[in-house]
């Protein structure tokens, strides 16, 4: 599946139906998150993955030799936070699942935050230092109010 317009192009890979089910609605989510963060353009591509191919590109990218939920790389590593929102996110729909379960949170809503934390990482937001973390959590979370959905962090 493939979201596009003018501002917005983001192509789909192996979209479990889980989630395909709710995309077609996820395009005014997209545009709110982009005028949000004053982004002039989001171009990214989104795969999802099996446990073990998500252990292998956590291990090959980030000497992590265990599963993650998502993965974002960006097209050039921003050294600060830039408008333009390019790269990939690879996602683990058997983990998303999962944690929506264990955290009693719908799956468009944990599939959201995962989304646009993501996003966030493609355009320079990161969280190794602590004053990072809490200036991206921030904002992400005030977003994520504004298009209804609650604190992730709580």
């Amino acid at each position: 599946m493939i979201i596009s317009n003018k501002y917005v192009t983001i192509e789909f890979h192996n979209t479990p139906k889980s989630i395909s089910k709710f995309l077609g609605q996820f395009e005014s989510k997209l545009e709110k998150f982009r005028t949000f963060f004053h982004i002039e353009e989001i171009f990214a591509e989104v795969s999802f993955l099996t446990q073990l191919e998500i252990k292998d590109v956590n291990k090959q990218f980030r000497d992590k030799d265990k599963p993650t939920n998502v993965l974002a790389f960006p097209s050039k590593q921003p050294k600060k936070i830039i408008n333009k929102c390019h790269g990939e996110v690879l996602i683990c729909a058997e983990i998303l699942i999962q944690e929506s379960l264990e955290q009693g949170k719908s799956l468009e809503d944990h599939f959201s935050h995962l989304l646009f934390h993501s996003l966030l990482h493609l355009i320079g937001y990161m969280h190794d230092k602590e004053e990072d973390a809490i200036f991206m959590e921030k904002k992400e979370t005030n977003f994520l109010n504004s298009i209804g959905i609650d604190n992730p962090y709580k």
